[in-house]
């Protein structure tokens, strides 16, 4: 594990050499303000200094600084697609919030949108709507309008069209990273210079996969091209529920597959259960009974589907298609999948974008943490089944979300615990109820999204050696000094794990 230094007033002084003292601060109110905006983590570390940088140049020079010192880097812009990305590693070092860098460019002849990291989703869709009307940005679906586009690109994570386009790290073109050596490069046909970001695959081998998912602790990403998209204006959302995850899941499989059919206009498919309700009520007025949502039409389980059409007649047939596929299921499984009526501000309020589906309500005491896994469409199921029953097993409200990737090619699947953070112990039983799930979820084949450094990535790279060696090797070279924070990558391993090294044995 790499000896880190304290950020010194020398240190200081550096930083403000090169952004300015208006953006640097070692005031702790601020520094203790970074930490409260996670929702796929707990842990946290108190970053030492706050440094916002204006440009890639500005950021190079502060890697360069960290490396002369050994100071750990944590690089974030909104906090809130990919939950906590503050440091997990002592000392706090040194936060570098890149909200200054948000300016976005928009190429609709080449269909693709360049964004610095602090661009919002909010913003992006304001922008859209008003200049772009034609288009749509693929802004995180769910995540609050403060939520950027880069961090949620970068982070691989669900959009408003990944149900037909795919995680967001395949809408990529294009990246520029500073390394954590402080050195620039560009990814894609970018690497060329004057060159547009209009073939990923670029001059060479593709380094994106290093950067995408390693939360900053490969490189910083300071630009990302990602494709935009076609933007039809008839639209609507349907439900169908039924009284099992199977009642759900394999309706949508069948629409899925239509691939040149329905499910081309079917950009958004997501369901969940009726305890996923009560987290979108405010906690004193939330009716726990089932029989409550039973009589407003609220099935067990249910699943969405948003649709995006050029014409009426497009539109109707298009759900006529869906409708279909539900009937024809009823009748060969012998199973009651009943069309939700929604009301019309149902639909209105689906439609709205950004959707604010992760802003926690509840009727639980302040607690509410997303977990997310990857697995096989058709298996999300049986995961779903296993995780409510150790959601009940662990005194946990057994709220769902599922989420189809790709055509339902994959399931993104989140639990989502709701909990009092005032109850004795509350922590240490999350951490349980986590690694049990893990262990077996593992042993499935199953893959964790966003991974918990603490749990899920030791876990995970336990089994899967030969990979953390790889991961290990890579890291070493672009950071010698390992001066950027472990992410959830669990690099060095001794910051997040007493488990035994894979890379060491």
């Amino acid at each position: 594990m790499s000896n880190y230094n304290k950020v010194t007033d020398e240190v200081v002084k550096k930083l403000v050499a090169i952004c300015g003292e208006k953006y640097v601060t070692t005031s702790e109110p601020l520094r203790h303000s970074y930490m409260a905006r996670g929702i796929m983590g707990l842990e946290a570390e108190l970053p030492e200094v706050i440094v916002r940088p204006e440009n890639a140049e500005q950021v190079s020079k502060i890697l360069i600084v960290a490396n002369e010192n050994l100071s750990p880097v944590t690089p974030a812009a909104g906090g809130l697609s990919g939950g906590f990305a503050l440091p997990a590693i002592q000392p706090g070092g040194i936060y570098m919030d890149m909200t200054r860098m948000d300016k976005m460019t928009v190429d609709t002849e080449n269909r693709v949108m360049v964004v610095e990291p602090g661009v919002k989703s909010g913003d992006a869709w304001r922008i859209f709507k008003t200049q772009y009307p034609d288009w749509a940005p693929p802004i995180p679906d769910g995540a609050p309008p403060a939520a950027t586009v880069l961090g949620d690109a970068i982070e691989r994570g669900f959009s408003l069209v990944t149900g037909v386009y795919g995680p967001q790290a395949d809408m990529i073109m294009g990246l520029e990273v500073v390394l954590p050596t402080g050195e620039i490069f560009h990814t894609g046909s970018w690497a060329l210079p004057g060159a547009k970001p209009f073939y990923r695959w670029g001059v060479g081998p593709n380094p994106d996969g290093l950067f995408l998912g390693s939360q900053g602790s490969m490189g910083i990403i300071t630009k990302c091209a990602i494709k935009m998209v076609p933007h039809p204006h008839y639209k609507t959302v349907v439900a169908y529920g039924g009284e099992s995850w199977d009642d759900v899941v394999k309706p949508a499989w069948e629409i899925s597959k239509h691939e040149m059919g329905i499910s081309e206009r079917t950009v958004m498919v997501q369901g969940g259960n009726y305890e996923l309700v009560m987290t979108r009520w405010p906690k004193t007025n939330v009716p726990i009974d089932y029989e409550f949502y039973k009589k407003i039409g609220v099935d067990r389980k249910w699943m969405n589907y948003e649709v995006w059409a050029w014409s009426q007649e497009e539109l109707d047939f298009t759900l006529k298609g869906i409708d279909k596929v539900y009937k024809d299921y009823e009748v060969r499984e012998k199973r009651t999948t009943p069309q939700q009526q929604l009301h019309p501000k149902q639909v209105a309020s689906r439609l709205k974008k950004p959707n604010k589906i992760a802003i926690p309500y509840s009727l639980w005491q302040a607690g509410f943490l997303f977990i997310t896994w990857y697995c096989p469409w058709l298996e999300s199921s049986a995961m779903m089944d296993e995780y409510c029953a150790a959601m009940a097993d662990y005194g946990f409200p057994e709220t769902m979300w599922v989420a189809s990737i790709d055509h339902a090619r994959q399931a993104i699947v989140m639990p989502i615990l709701c909990f009092d953070t005032n109850e004795p112990g509350i922590y240490d039983k999350i951490r349980e109820f986590n690694l049990e799930t893990t262990r077996s979820f593992l042993k499935k084949g199953w893959i964790n999204y966003r991974p918990d450094p603490f749990v899920h990535a030791p876990e995970t790279f336990s089994k899967a050696k030969e990979y953390y060696k790889m991961l290990v090797k890579f890291r070493k070279v672009l950071d010698p000094n390992l001066i950027l924070h472990p992410g959830r990558l669990a690099i060095p391993w001794e910051s997040v794990s007493d488990l035994p090294n894979p890379a060491k044995e």
